[in-house]
């Protein structure tokens, strides 16, 4: 019996170091598989240029009916240049506000950054924009909008991501990998750029969840060629295009 259980024993060991290393060969595979099929999208791009290894970061529209804002007293007030008051909300809410950029408040209204003053930063109601603006009046769009530094991308360049290509987002739609420089970010500076999430958490969310594009680790970006740059800012113009 002693022996035979010691066979047993062994048979169990060797079946579950298979299935590990079966496991792991999948792994493998996959993570080979999507650098052919990214290679392979690269290569039908060959008048991209390269711009660099880019460390992604991701931000997001606050949403103040969440959870996550149910606590605190509403007691700091949102301010226009012109000193009028937009709206109060908690301290904690207005801090975040401020790094984000934009927010959905409680009476259905976006609030978003206008510009900084000596007495902190002044706001103004996106009308028109369900996600905010970022700058020269871009209306951020999920997944699509990049926050980049103006001196390494130019704002309003259109780019390629191979890293998002293939990405199943929310709506059923599969992202291209195309997105556009349409916002700066406060800390975003060099190789740092911040990925535009919509009301998904910047920590856990759609593009997080692929495995593709992992926070703060580098992934190539390319600019695309004019006559492709003129074709997705038509085909998105709808998306972007700020009417007051």
């Amino acid at each position: 019996m002693i022996a035979r259980n010691s066979m047993t024993d062994k048979v169990k060991v060797w079946m579950a170091a298979g299935v590990v290393i079966i496991v792991g060969a999948f792994v493998i595979c996959a993570a080979y598989r999507n650098e052919m099929a990214m290679a392979s999208q690269i290569a039908k791009h060959k008048d991209y240029k390269l711009l660099g290894r880019f460390a992604p970061t991701f931000y997001r529209i606050l949403d103040e009916n969440a959870p996550e804002w149910k606590d605190g007293e509403p007691s700091v007030p949102l301010l226009t240049m012109s000193g009028e008051t937009i709206a109060r909300v908690t301290a904690e809410f207005k801090r975040q506000l401020d790094i984000e950029g934009s927010a959905h408040i409680h009476d259905e209204r976006v609030i978003n950054l206008h510009q900084k003053t000596e007495g902190g930063w002044r706001y103004v109601v996106a009308v028109n924009a369900p996600f905010g603006l970022g700058v020269d009046d871009y209306k951020l769009v999920p997944y699509r909008t990049l926050a980049v530094d103006p001196k390494v991308i130019r704002v309003g360049s259109v780019l390629y991501m191979p890293a998002l290509d293939g990405v199943h987002l929310p709506n059923g739609e599969i992202h291209d990998g195309f997105v556009f420089a349409h916002d700066e970010g406060q800390s975003i500076k060099s190789n740092r750029i911040d990925v535009f999430v919509g009301f998904e958490s910047d920590v856990d969310n759609t593009l997080t969840r692929s495995g593709r594009i992992p926070d703060m680790e580098p992934t190539e970006i390319y600019r695309v060629d004019e006559a492709t740059a003129e074709q997705l800012n038509r085909r998105f113009a709808v998306q972007f295009t700020y009417n007051r």
